[in-house]
């Protein structure tokens, strides 16, 4: 029986005799997630982006503050949360019909010109009317441009690189947020709003440059799933249809579904201590306006400490686990807040806080990229930013309600065990043993 070429062993042309066999080529090189050079041009114009919002934001308040009551300053600056949390759940719909790069190249540079006209307009109309204008754009715009990052972020990378990407991600968020607020501050003090808008429009141009410089990796490499999943194929489905199976996908999901109320539980906890509960706990202590300030600056240097240790701290497996228990102790920290005497040891637990807030951050990013499929990215990450955004003024108003009614202690307190509850999510084995992905 003639035995087939490929069925032969190799051999030497000269010899005959058998050689080892060849077809294990060498495995190809992993980079590190900081030595991706397209995934560095990408974060690099979202922070430039970020840093450019903190500007706006910062200026739109000074400016709303010096020309109106502050009413009507409150009013402006709500403007831009409402689109946003009214529409983002449809906005991830949109990014998963469509080619998310060019839907989010095209809303920097609607919002490159927005800010150059604002920046010409406001100059010759005073008044708040065409800030409020911007502000709603704005609004519209961030609910689809928000869970269209997400959704192009894990596919800049290869899955060993989504912790080293979100440690990245994570440090140059606080890098925006601690360097363009009083940058903003300063600028909208002595050149005036027209200034800061023209700056953000430069970020804004600096971020749309950077998108088109990257070239996302495909859906699938399967030709067929490919096609299945282009963004011509899923436009074909009806929206309510695409809107309905996004919420199934989550609510079928064996780790994401967990995943999604342990992230309600998490922020329901935290983010009302931290708002209003660290002004409502400064002024009961009689710490004033700089003790506020220390709270929430021991905050973000533990955020910045926490983020920088997950560079180095990666946790490969028990990934739902590690989330689960590092919330609930994040809880206990939150609680000391207002259990502890002094001042320096409330620091101290904000601190606490901090740290675990990002000890939890990127853990819980990979685990996200990692266990969503492609073609729900944009659907799963506006879930996830209504969730972060929108239990915000929820959560400040349940705070308020329980200081008044059962006191500052035991409002903490009572904030810090809604967090400890997300352990009920370590029920599901498949949350408890997520890995990273190698």
């Amino acid at each position: 029986m003639p035995v087939s070429a490929a069925a032969r062993p190799a051999s030497s042309p000269r010899s005959g005799i058998s050689s080892p066999a060849r077809s294990a080529s060498p495995a190809p090189r992993r980079i590190p997630a900081h030595r991706n050079s397209q995934y560095l041009r990408y974060l690099s114009g979202a922070t430039l982006s970020a840093l450019g919002d903190q500007f706006w934001y910062v200026a739109l308040s000074y400016a709303a503050v010096r020309t109106a009551s502050p009413a009507a300053a409150g009013l402006v600056l709500s403007l831009s949360a409402i689109p946003r949390l009214l529409l983002v759940l449809f906005g991830g719909v949109i990014v998963d019909r469509c080619d998310v790069r060019k839907l989010m190249a095209g809303s920097d540079a609607l919002r490159t010109v927005v800010c150059l006209v604002a920046a010409v307009a406001v100059s010759a109309v005073p008044g708040l009317g065409f800030l409020a204008v911007v502000a709603v754009v704005f609004g519209i715009v961030d609910a689809v441009f928000l869970p269209a990052s997400a959704a192009l972020r894990p596919r800049l990378l290869e899955p060993h690189q989504y912790s080293g990407g979100a440690v990245l991600a994570t440090l140059s968020g606080r890098l925006a947020l601690l360097v363009g607020a009083p940058l903003g501050g300063v600028v909208a003090a002595s050149a005036g709003l027209p200034t800061a808008l023209l700056v953000d429009a430069a970020s804004f141009a600096a971020s749309m440059a950077a998108v088109l410089s990257v070239r996302p990796r495909p859906i699938s490499t399967d030709p067929a799933v490919e096609a299945a999943a282009s963004p011509a194929t899923r436009a074909k489905e009806p929206f309510f249809r695409s809107f309905l199976a996004g919420l199934s996908y989550l609510r079928r999901h064996a780790v994401l579904g967990p995943f999604v109320l342990w992230t309600t539980l998490g922020n329901i906890g935290m983010v009302g201590p931290l708002n209003v509960g660290a002004a409502l706990l400064a002024a009961r202590r009689g710490w004033g306006a700089p003790g506020i300030g220390l709270l929430l600056t021991g905050f973000g240097v533990g955020a910045a400490v926490g983020a920088v240790a997950m560079g180095k701290v990666r946790v490969r497996c028990g990934l739902g686990t590690w989330l689960a228990v590092a919330g609930a102790v994040q809880g206990v920290a939150g609680a000391a807040m207002a259990l502890v005497p002094s001042l320096g040891a409330a620091i101290g637990a904000a601190t606490a806080v901090g740290v675990l807030s990002s000890a939890m951050g990127v853990p819980a990013t990979v685990l996200q990229q990692a266990e969503t499929k492609d073609e729900f990215r944009g659907r799963v990450q506006s879930v996830m930013t209504l969730l972060s955004l929108g239990i915000v003024p929820l959560t400040m108003a349940l705070m308020g309600v329980a200081v008044s009614a059962a006191g500052l202690r035991t409002a903490f307190v009572l904030s810090g065990l809604v967090e400890v509850l997300g352990l009920v999510c370590l029920a599901s084995q498949p949350f408890r043993a997520a890995r990273v992905p190698r």
